[in-house]
């Protein structure tokens, strides 16, 4: 199976569990990883049978910013949820930064995988 990636797409969230964190927006980093046969694409060159990283881009910016979670865990486990059902592939990892959280650490995050590879 071939892999399709989006690194370091940035979008502004309300996420967090303390007050300060539900009263502005912060900049979260996700990085993908995508299960996707390429070799229909590839063979007749149309974009119909391509996993269009345009659109996942751009449901995930949607889902992101419509939704207020407290933590990256619930984030992640819903929004990879309709990413693999929005779009029908079998498999993906999602890793999500929360820059500039812990003064210590350049970030924060978490990663998971859902589906099957």
């Amino acid at each position: 199976m071939d892999k399709v990636f989006i690194d370091g797409l940035k979008v502004d969230a309300v996420i967090g569990v303390y007050e300060w964190e539900k009263q502005v927006r912060q900049p979260l980093v996700f990085d993908l990883e995508m299960a996707w046969d390429i070799r229909q694409a590839a063979a007749t060159d149309d974009l119909t049978f391509a996993l269009n990283y345009q659109a996942v881009t751009e449901y995930i910016e949607r889902f992101v910013q419509q939704q207020h979670f407290q933590l990256l865990e619930s984030l992640l486990e819903r929004l990879s949820a309709g990413l693999l059902q929005e779009f029908g592939m079998p498999w993906l990892s999602i890793r999500v930064e929360k820059p500039a959280v812990v003064p210590q650490a350049r970030a924060v995050g978490l990663k998971i995988e859902r589906g099957v590879f």
